[in-house]
């Protein structure tokens, strides 16, 4: 764990490391990052998702959902998203601002392959995510590729801050290919 950093690529790369980790590793906090749209109502939408790709290379992340959830409908209209992550043991916060994309058909067969068959029963619920039900129970899950969906979250800025022994925080934009600039904590 780093105490503080004085290289802006060291911080870059760093938290890169750990969000990429979130991939294989259930306990990581990458994992389960918080994923903010703009409410159909212009009020900000938060929930957890599941991180399923990351590439550091390419800037981009991939979380999965069922077509029919609120989210895709936000994002048709303003596809504009934010992703934040805290790593407590490494005091580290990771905001991240995003232009995503919704893959959905033929094109997603490769990432649906790889959901496990107990997983797949998250995509197709019915009635359709948020839907008024009369008992907590009153839905069914079957899997449904027609309702699978990929949202790929192309990267425009990360903004990361390190509570270390002297607290750091670093702007990365794309614009930039990533130089990285310190800024006030």
């Amino acid at each position: 764990m780093k105490t503080e950093f004085a290289d802006l690529k060291e911080m870059h790369d760093y938290a890169w490391r750990l969000i990429i980790r979130g991939i294989v590793d259930k306990k990581s906090p990458a994992r389960h990052p918080t994923f903010g749209t703009n409410g159909l109502e212009g009020m900000p939408e938060l929930r957890t998702v599941v991180l399923r790709y990351a590439d550091q290379k390419a800037a981009n992340l991939e979380v999965h959902t069922d077509v029919e959830s609120k989210k895709v409908e936000e994002l048709k209209l303003n596809p504009n998203v934010g992703i934040h992550i805290w790593f407590p043991t490494n005091k580290l916060q990771v905001r991240i601002k995003a232009i995503s994309e919704i893959k959905i058909g033929s094109g997603v067969i490769e990432q649906w392959e790889k959901v496990p068959n107990g997983s797949r029963v998250s995509y197709g619920t019915l009635p359709t995510p948020g839907t008024v039900i009369k008992t907590p129970f009153a839905y069914e899950k079957p899997a449904e590729f027609e309702r699978f969906c990929v949202i790929k979250i192309n990267i425009e800025e990360i903004d990361l801050t390190h509570l270390g022994t002297r607290h750091t925080r670093a702007l990365y934009e794309k614009k930039t290919k990533w130089c990285g600039s310190w800024l006030a904590p």
